[in-house]
């Protein structure tokens, strides 16, 4: 168990270096400046928030655990810890050009609006998500032990 603590953090150590080490080119800095456009730190740690009320929400159980979550979501779920990752992540999935296009677009009322709702439209999916399965699960266990057979 040690042995694979140890390796976890060799690995996690790895790959923050990696992040920090990216070269900050033009794609590099048109994909940090969407995301800021998008305000996308305050976005993320509301969103950490709203999962957060959520999980402890539907399970109760999980209160006493709340002060921790959030000690543990504040050390390695910040925007800082990940920054470059999100960067990542765009610069591979969106050219220089369309980072530029996305950035004139939360630039306007309507990208801002967007932006900042988007955190909300995505809880409110996940929650309708819950709803669907949670009012169907009798359905879904037979099917599933229809697999099991």
């Amino acid at each position: 168990m040690k042995k694979i603590i140890l390796f976890a953090l060799v690995l996690f150590s790895f790959g923050a270096v990696q992040a920090q080490t990216q070269p900050k080119t033009s794609h590099y800095k048109a994909a940090e400046e969407m995301l800021s456009t998008m305000n996308m730190k305050q976005n993320l740690e509301e969103s950490i928030d709203q999962m957060l009320a959520i999980q402890i929400k539907n399970n109760p159980s999980m209160q006493p655990a709340e002060a921790t979550l959030k000690e543990f979501f504040g050390k390695y779920m910040t925007w800082d810890a990940l920054k470059e990752d999100y960067i990542s992540i765009y610069m591979t999935e969106f050219t220089e050009k369309e980072l530029k296009d996305m950035t004139k677009f939360f630039s306007t009322p309507s990208g801002k609006k967007m932006a900042a709702r988007q955190s909300v439209i995505s809880m409110k999916g996940m929650q309708l998500g819950q709803e669907k399965v949670q009012a169907h699960m009798g359905e879904l266990q037979e099917m599933l032990q229809k697999v099991d057979k």
